[in-house]
């Protein structure tokens, strides 16, 4: 079938001409996706990554990533930018590199009926294209924008991915193909319709066990399906095409749960903004255990503290009670229910400076997580994926009991956090990972709605990581 109205939509696509909410939105989440790669991009195996490519890209092979012969950091080559790097980049390998880390610390952003993540799958890729092209600050957002709804249209009418298939690799590449497209053939249609085509016909099938054991390979399925979204989305605008019907005959077959192309029935525009019923983690831990952490918070918030538990009793929804074992890494942890639940409740919070490799393999922690029960409520299973909910329970040493619940998690949908708090977020892990020069980096992601471009913000994230 046709994916000509979906298309037209994505072609169309106009941040300026969307609502005040939308626009603003739009920019929060670029804003989250840049700061949460900046936090990722400090991580021991990223810098490692990062240096790699910087040898790989050189062919005198300088270790420090700069060109041969270079006596200045402002001797960069390439017209894209890489958080944590002060060189310039090729299009391609910087948004890989960016993507890598938004996926880093379970932090990326996700939409829980698309089940998956838009904007950590789009603001990569348009970003390092927008640099290397210069575009300016709408039609950035006009990319992002047309990307993120058409993936989401798409993740929906998948219904989810066959058992032992992740997200990641899926219809989040149809999303970094249509902002791609958006990005260099604005107003073509027929260009976005083989987009989404061609990226329909060449779908990664990432293992959800890598990622749910919180192996670090995990981190790379994000970089290498933006990029190769972007390729295809580059290849399309070019003329080159997949034989037409691929969503249905090839991506609903291979990596859709339950095919329904419903959601795919768009009429040339946007009649609904689903960047509007998305989500943006609080949490640095799995969307699933997000109900949970949800509850936790509730019972921290009333002065429940991990010293005087005795015994907790997590009841989840089967997609979150899997999540059942003592994490025996930092990574693993963000996907534990009994080891971010301990973190939570010891330390009063679990964010970035809490759930550490330190903290997971301390005695308190282990030892609080092994008397942390998480069992499957089957009555739980109607509120997902509508919610995420969640029952936790505590006993305390005194013989008191202490009782939370959560539904809908914070951060997602109608419970979206208010631009101040993203915006106290997004400053949060730029500063902590750039110092004051972070600052900079936000205020050029804000700037992009008032007369910035893609180049002013690149430079800001070159200039600040001389300051890490």
């Amino acid at each position: 079938m046709s994916v000509d109205g979906l298309a037209a939509a994505v072609a169309t696509t106009s941040w300026s001409s969307a609502p005040r909410v939308v626009r603003d939105h739009v920019v929060d989440l670029v804003a989250d996706c840049v700061a949460v790669a900046a936090l990722g991009s400090g991580r021991p195996e990223l810098r490692r990554l990062t240096e790699l490519y910087g040898r790989l890209l050189d062919p005198m092979g300088d270790s420090t990533g700069l060109p041969s012969g270079s006596t200045s950091r402002a001797d960069t080559r390439g017209g894209a930018s890489v958080l944590g790097s002060e060189r310039g980049w090729p299009a391609t390998t910087a948004m890989l590199l960016n993507a890598t880390a938004v996926a880093a610390d379970q932090l990326q952003d996700g939409h829980r009926l698309g089940r998956g993540h838009p904007a950590s799958h789009v603001v990569p890729a348009v970003l390092a294209i927008a640099e290397q092209t210069a575009a300016d600050g709408p039609e950035v957002l006009s990319a992002v924008l047309a990307g993120y709804e058409a993936g989401v249209r798409v993740g929906m009418a998948m219904g989810g991915t066959p058992r032992g298939v992740h997200d990641i690799g899926t219809w989040g590449q149809l999303a970094a193909a249509a902002g791609t497209a958006r990005l260099l053939a604005p107003g073509d249609t027929a260009a976005a319709g083989r987009a989404l085509e061609l990226a329909g016909s060449a779908v990664l099938l990432t293992d959800a066990t890598t990622v749910f054991e919180g192996h670090c390979g995990s981190h790379s399925f994000l970089g290498a399906s933006v990029q190769l979204g972007a390729e295809q989305g580059i290849a399309a605008v070019a003329g080159l095409s997949a034989a037409p019907g691929t969503l249905d005959r090839h991506l609903g077959t291979v990596a859709a749960a339950s095919w329904n192309r419903a959601p795919l029935k768009v009429n040339g525009r946007w009649s609904r903004f689903e960047v509007m019923h998305g989500y943006v983690k609080t949490h640095p831990t799995c969307a699933h255990l997000h109900g949970i952490n949800d509850a936790v918070d509730d019972l921290v918030a009333s002065g429940v503290r991990g010293s005087a538990v005795e015994s907790v009793v997590v009841s989840a929804y089967g997609g979150a009670a899997c999540f059942n074992a003592v994490a025996d890494s930092e990574l693993a942890a963000r996907f534990s229910a009994p080891t971010s639940v301990s973190i939570a409740l010891l330390d009063g919070r679990l964010d970035e400076t809490t759930l550490t490799a330190e903290r997971v393999a301390s005695p308190e922690v282990r030892d609080l997580a092994a008397r942390v029960t998480v069992v499957h409520d089957p009555a739980l299973d109607e509120g997902y994926p509508a919610g995420r909910p969640a029952r936790v329970r505590i006993q305390l040493h005194d013989g008191s009991r202490h009782e939370a619940t959560a539904g809908l998690p914070r951060g997602d949908d109608d419970h979206r956090w208010s631009r101040d708090a993203l915006q106290r977020k997004a400053a949060r892990l730029l500063t902590g990972r750039f110092g004051s020069a972070g600052d900079d980096v936000l205020t050029a992601v804000h700037a992009l709605a008032a007369g910035g471009d893609a180049r002013d913000l690149g430079q800001q994230i070159r200039s600040a990581a001389g300051m890490a």
